[in-house]
């Protein structure tokens, strides 16, 4: 199976790209927003790394986005806890 990956800044256009190649597609940020909202695990993690900005669950995007702004380091701590279930997800797909 040939795999492509799109890559490029917020708002650059790869969901339109990849919806006009007519094949399935694997969209990355689709799934964080299923795994904010429907995995408690992600919410336990994320609460226990930065509990200052992670209060509920489902987990809020805006609290994510306040956490990374107030300290960029954050975003490595979130990074290193989504992306090992979105790795997950996208092997499976």
């Amino acid at each position: 199976m040939i795999r492509i990956g799109l890559v490029g800044d917020i708002g650059s256009g790869k969901s339109y790209i990849a919806n006009n190649f007519g094949y399935p597609v694997f969209n990355a940020d689709l799934e964080v927003g299923k795994l904010y909202k429907k995995n408690r695990k992600i919410f336990i993690r994320l609460n226990k790394k930065i509990p200052k900005y992670i209060h509920s669950f489902p987990v809020n995007k805006n609290e994510i986005s306040e956490a990374i702004l107030a300290n960029k380091s954050n975003l490595h701590k979130i990074v290193k806890i989504v992306h090992i279930e979105i790795r997950k997800k996208m092997n499976l797909f």
